[in-house]
Parts: structure tokens; sequence; C-alpha cells
């Protein structure tokens, strides 16, 4: 993603997306009957956990990154992982199973969040403390909330681009504000025409290896100065 230090707009936004991003996690671990969710996010290689509604579980999600779980196979397979008994799982996600014991999560539920994204993949996970036996309406109930949370990510990811679109079409006019203003003085001062001025600006620029908009600024600084 590109840089947002800085943007009031994006900052705004990021506090937005935490807070709705939240609200989903805590409505879905109340609705389904969990004590917890997290969201994991993939990013190339980078794992790393974007919402949780207990911050303690983040461990979990570090195990699973480091050795392997249900929340990485869901990631690349898509289909749900569903453990009714931890401590019981598969052994070669035995780190997970242990720390899941350490920390006193016996059932988990990962799920594929449905993003369009090529570069991104994101599953939500919930944790319980006791054992589950989840039913065929509580799964699908629970493919609704990563639907949600997919909605909600892809939302956010729009309004990035649009503010970054906007902060270019912006750049791009005083740009070009600048440029014609630097073309006036050239054409006054030595009684040139349009294009001419501005290949006298390219040729500057080309001689001191800057952008035509730096050339053009720079001209108009000077003629802006007080004698």
């Amino acid at each position: 993603m590109a840089d947002t230090m800085g943007s009031p707009e994006i900052d705004a936004a990021d506090v937005r997306l935490n807070r709705l991003l939240n609200l989903i996690l805590e409505t879905a671990v109340e609705a389904l009957g969990f004590s917890a969710a997290t969201i994991s996010v993939r990013q190339g290689t980078e794992m790393s956990t974007v919402g949780a509604t207990d911050q303690r579980l983040i461990e979990l999600d570090d195990a699973q990154y480091q050795a392997g779980g249900p929340c990485v196979q869901t990631l690349d397979d898509h289909d749900p992982v569903l453990l009714r008994d931890v401590v019981d799982s598969d052994e070669k996600w035995r780190h997970y199973a242990d720390t899941a014991a350490h920390l006193g999560v016996r059932s988990s539920l990962s799920l594929h969040i449905p993003t369009d994204s090529s570069e991104v993949a994101a599953s939500l996970n919930l944790y319980s403390r006791e054992v589950l036996d989840l039913e065929e309406r509580q799964l699908h109930s629970a493919e609704t909330y990563a639907a949600q949370l997919a909605a909600t990510l892809q939302s956010v990811d729009a309004f990035r681009a649009t503010a970054n679109l906007a902060r270019n079409m912006a750049e791009a006019m005083r740009s070009r504000a600048v440029i014609e203003q630097a073309k006036g003085i050239l054409m006054a001062d030595e009684r040139i025409g349009d294009e001419e001025a501005f290949q006298r600006l390219v040729a500057l620029s080309q001689h001191a290896n800057v952008k035509v908009r730096e050339v053009a600024r720079r001209l108009v600084d000077e003629r802006s100065r007080p004698e």
C-alpha cells in the first residue's frame, strides 16, 4: 500500500476500519458462541494479525505463522478448518495445539475471508475456551461474517485508492499551474510563443536533471522575490 503518513483522511479511515472490524468480530463471537476472534492477513510471505477481540490470542496466531495451523491452511485452500478439540488436532500442528492449550483454547474455526485481492489473503479465526459442537447453520453464519469482513476491507482499499488518485490529481493540477506561470514569464521576457516557451523549460529540465515542474517553480520563485 502507498505511504499514507500525514493524511488526516487516511488516518481517520484507519480508525473507522479498526472500529468496524472489531464490531464485526465481537458480533461474530457473541452470535456463534466463541470466546474470541482474530483476523490474519498474509501479504507476500509476511503474516500478521490486524484485528483481535482478545489481544492475548495474537500469540496463538503467531504460533500458526511460525509452524503452521488452521489459519494458514485456510489461506491456501480456502476451505473452513474446524477443530472441535484442538488438543486432538493434527500432529503437524503440535506447536499450535500446545500454544492453544497454554492459552486455554479448546476449539477453533478458521475461515477464508474472500477478498478480491491477488496480493493479500486473509482469514477469520474464531477461538473457544470450551469444546464446541457446531451445526451446519452455525458454520454458514460464520461464513457470512467472513464475507462482511471482506466487504469492509475492500471498501477501505477502494477509499485509499480514491484518496491517492485525488492527491495525485491535485498535485498534477498544481504542477500544471506553475508550468503555465513559468511559460508566461518566458513568453513575456523573450517574446516567444507558447510551444517555444515550453521547450525552453524542457531543455532547462534536461540540463539540470530535474523535473520540468521543478524548473518552472524555481523560475516563478525567482520572479516573485522582492527586488
